[in-house]
């Protein structure tokens, strides 16, 4: 079984892959069903068995590198963190592969749809369950391809090209820093196996704690890094929603998660990744706030709670960070597949100041995008609510003390602001799509999914989970831990910063026409074109690095090196040279017999005179 589960991936990925026009889209969608769903069948079997029990299971399969240098193999390592990460993959992967059945029916390319995000789904399994760094590095570069080749599915769309290749190409900056991290493991601990290098505790490296990190900022967009991901809304949503709850950005998180053990007793590397993870979620948070596209403002909200995971990981709870994973990925796979619904519903429109009324229209797709909503805001009982308020009360407590107070302090403040913000734009959003009256054609409607069964399962058992999961895993995902004593106004406060960042929002859309704006707009303007601009992070990176790259490559590189030193050694200066020695040399075969012999004597002399002295 433990081999079955990443099997059956493999098998639907070859026949789609390579027999998806003898299934067609019906027979598509059936066998990746089967496939993924018995995967995450089996995945739920061995949690019960890995986690109830508290076992661990390492099995060997054969000799992948074998030298003097490294020995290393193809392994499989089931433990509390890769069997949490099997069940959030396989099942928010099958209920996508079935929502993808439904929302992509009228694309005539559904099988090979099917097969990347069957590969990817296989590849991200393989990420989570290596047991060594080699082997995961072989599922992070996976995942990395799976989302170009998704994110470019459509690839008539110029702007969905362009998100592609950006999304490659800002991840191969983490990319480098994390090869660097596995040369430095393997220098430090003779090894790139986990046991080995959670067993040998004594060795501290803060620059392997900094190169994993800049790894995770690269695949779980981190401040920073994080420019390719609200791009990446160009492709499907089913693609969205996959890469957001359970695959790509999960994969830094999961990455700081396993390497643990190699960071927890250096307090600098803890102290960054507390501070990165906080200003990225206070970032993502912002942002959300102004956006108008319906999936970038889902998108800015995953940076958001991937900065509290990272947060809580920083000061020592790697846990509670596990946790918070998984409770986000139930309701942010709700949030998106909710939002495919309304883009599908209103013919592929993502401007939320062209929708509204549709509360009346698609009342199921609003109840499950409120429930969504509620629970990423942390609202009492649900979901978020389990880990976001268990995050920011260790923050507060000041619990890790190898962590100095200060970085605790600037992360409770910034997650609780984040908490007020993330309440205001989630309001936001339900407020300009479903409530205010429509501002959208009468021809730009049509009710294909309104109906449909198969969508009516995906949101109902999304829903459950975004209700109930948080309640029924958490004595599972982070053990004994008890919430730390802090005053009850501390404890209550990220509730109450929710409930006063919703209820402000609908306070400003009711009354915003009384409030006089105009007096303080000049101050409220740049702040709006900042946010708009995502902290003018594209400008930043355009004008520092990618303009003074291309003029370097276009001024020196190639009209300096290439059309300037080279042609002149090349084409212009030594063959132009042998040429002209050539034809010189040429003129010495005139014909006549005493040019001939006194070219031999020449010769003759100058060799004699040689082999003399």
């Amino acid at each position: 079984m433990y081999l079955i589960i990443l099997l059956l991936p493999l098998i639907n990925t070859l026949f789609l892959g390579l027999g998806g026009r003898f299934f067609g889209t019906k027979g598509s969608g059936i066998l990746s069903t089967i496939c993924i769903g018995s995967s995450w069948l089996i995945s739920l079997i061995l949690a019960y068995e890995i986690l109830i029990n508290d076992a661990i299971v390492q099995i060997n399969l054969y000799k992948w590198i074998e030298s003097e240098l490294l020995i290393t193999h193809m392994g499989l390592l089931y433990d509390k963190i890769s069997m949490v990460m099997l069940v959030v993959i396989t099942s928010i992967s099958a209920l996508v592969h079935i929502y993808s059945t439904s929302y992509m029916s009228d694309d005539p390319h559904v099988p090979r749809f099917l097969c990347y995000l069957s590969l990817f789904t296989l590849l991200m399994m393989i990420l989570v369950t290596s047991d060594n760094y080699l082997q995961l590095f072989i599922g992070w570069e996976g995942v990395g391809i799976c989302s170009y080749l998704l994110v470019a599915f459509w690839t008539t769309r110029i702007q969905a090209n362009k998100a592609a290749i950006k999304a490659i190409i800002v991840n191969r900056v983490g990319d480098v820093a994390v090869i660097l991290g596995f040369i430095l493991i393997f220098l430090s601990f003779g090894s790139l196996d986990y046991i080995t290098t959670s067993v040998v505790t004594q060795i501290k490296k803060e620059y392997i704690g900094i190169l994993l990190l800049i790894g995770a900022i690269g695949k779980s967009a981190q401040l920073g890094l994080h420019t390719w991901l609200p791009d990446a809304m160009e492709g499907p949503t089913p693609v969205s929603a996959l890469i957001h709850a359970a695959t790509m950005v999960t994969a830094g998180v999961f990455l700081l998660i396993r390497s643990f053990p190699l960071i927890e007793n250096v307090p600098s590397t803890l102290l960054i990744i507390t501070i990165f993870g906080a200003l990225t979620a206070f970032f993502g948070a912002t942002v959300g706030l102004v956006q108008n596209d319906l999936k970038k403002v889902i998108a800015y909200s995953t940076c958001s709670q991937l900065g509290y995971m990272i947060l809580i990981i920083g000061l020592g709870s790697h846990t509670v960070g596990l946790f918070h994973l998984v409770n986000h990925a139930f309701f942010k796979a709700l949030l998106f597949l909710s939002a495919g619904s309304v883009i599908h519903t209103l013919v592929d429109e993502q401007d939320m100041r062209k929708m509204g009324g549709l509360i009346h229209s698609i009342p199921f797709t609003y109840s499950v995008m409120l429930i969504g909503s509620f629970s990423i805001m942390g609202f009492p009982y649900l979901t978020g609510y389990y880990s976001k308020d268990l995050i920011l009360e260790l923050a507060y407590s000041h619990r890790n003390l190898l962590l100095p107070s200060r970085g605790s302090v600037f992360a409770f403040w910034l997650g609780t602001i984040s908490a007020f913000l993330t309440a205001f734009y989630s309001i936001r959003l339900i407020y300009l799509t479903f409530i205010i009256p429509p501002n959208y054609p009468r021809d730009s409607f049509k009710f294909p999914l309104k109906a449909d069964p198969i969508l009516f399962f995906v949101f109902l058992f999304l829903s459950f989970g975004a209700i109930f999961i948080g309640y029924l895993t958490q004595d599972i995902i982070i053990g004994e831990i008890s919430h730390p004593l802090v005053p009850p106004l501390i404890k209550i406060l990220p509730t109450l910063m929710g409930l006063f960042g919703m209820f402000f929002c609908l306070f400003l859309w009711k009354f915003w026409q009384f409030i006089p704006f105009g007096f303080f707009w000049k101050g409220i303007l740049p702040i709006y074109y900042f946010l708009g601009g995502a902290w003018q992070f594209n400008h930043i990176f355009s004008y520092l690095i990618i303009v003074p790259v291309f003029n370097f490559g276009d001024k020196i590189t190639y009209k300096i090196i290439d059309r300037g030193l080279l042609e002149l050694i090349g084409p212009q200066g030594l063959v132009f040279l042998f040429i002209r020695i050539l034809r010189t040399l040429s003129h010495s075969q005139s014909g006549v017999l005493s040019g001939y012999a006194l070219i031999i004597l020449s010769f003759s002399i100058i060799f004699l005179t040689l082999f003399i002295y």
